[in-house]
């Protein structure tokens, strides 16, 4: 897996089922990563999460925090999957009070012998998403980034901001900046990025190699085409949220969603549309597909 030039789909919690990564890719996501998977509930035999049937852009991501664990985790899936990701980049606090996600940034020693294990056992790429830091006045991003390289991954995405930093705050290109001139490995720039503006500008600010979209794909999965456009100078055609819910639906269906997801999904379609509010409203009360279908009728 080739992780430059490339336009990202990050790994979010109880969003990027694969379901949305198809509809994702179908829209111009060159690569897809799924949501989190707990490695140590992965072992026990929890594999919910791991939907991984027959995309040839898909990166595994898990968490956690023991390298025979994430190992254990990489046998499993790697016949399945293009690449396999260890989230060191996580801020809730029930994650990072088991010394997991943001957390591990704290380790370094730790994420040696995770990315060490890792890469000699695996015959597909490893990757890790970092922070620029676990709390502000540890910005340790490029010195955990210089770890994983000499270990061997190949990429590092970067997410501009602490793990103590919230979202009100405008994501820090500089560390970045400073991660891409400190190796050589591809870097993945993150944060704040929702839409072809703000693509072009973490490029120009960061150098980075690729960039990955989070919250700015949430209910608009066009955005990578979007971008793409914005990229060469170009507008992109608008499609309608009532297509992508329809596309969204047909994967579901195949791939046995679950409704509740279904739900949720159909909901976000409707941002920042006219009357977008009404419609969610008028959703909450759905029990099933053709309730949703109803409304949508509507649109």
């Amino acid at each position: 897996m080739n992780f430059k030039n490339k336009i990202i789909l990050a790994p979010m919690v109880a969003i990027t089922n694969i379901s949305f990564r198809k509809l994702c890719s179908d829209h111009g996501a060159d690569i897809v990563y799924s949501q989190m998977i707990d490695s140590e509930g992965f072992v026990r035999g929890n594999h919910r999460l791991a939907d991984f049937y027959d995309e040839k852009n898909v990166v595994a991501q898990f968490l956690g925090n023991d390298a025979d664990v994430f190992a254990e985790c990489l046998n499993e899936v790697q016949d399945k999957v293009q690449a396999f990701d260890v989230n060191m980049g996580c801020p809730d606090s029930s994650v990072c009070k088991r010394k997991c996600g943001a957390e591990i940034m704290r380790y370094p020693k730790k994420i040696e012998k995770i990315v060490k294990k890792l890469v000699k056992k695996s015959k597909i790429p490893i990757t890790v998403k970092i922070r620029a830091g676990y709390d502000r006045e540890h910005i340790n991003a490029v010195k955990i980034a210089k770890i994983c390289e000499k270990e061997g991954v190949s990429a590092i995405a970067v997410h501009g901001r602490a793990r103590t930093v919230n979202y009100m705050h405008p994501v820090d290109y500089s560390i970045i900046k400073k991660v891409k001139d400190a190796v050589n490995v591809p870097v993945i720039g993150n944060g704040d990025v929702v839409d072809g503006k703000s693509a072009s500008l973490m490029f120009d600010s960061t150098g980075c190699d690729s960039i990955m979209v989070g919250r700015g794909v949430i209910g608009n999965p066009a955005v990578f085409d979007e971008i793409k456009y914005y990229l060469k100078g170009k507008k992109n055609k608008e499609v309608s949220r009532k297509k992508l819910f329809l596309q969204y639906l047909k994967y579901s269906k195949k791939y046995k969603v679950n409704f509740d997801e279904i739900k949720k999904h159909a909901q976000w379609f409707t941002k920042g549309m006219a009357g977008g509010g009404e419609l969610r409203l008028e959703m909450n009360g759905a029990k099933d597909v053709d309730d949703l279908k109803k409304v949508y009728d509507k649109i």
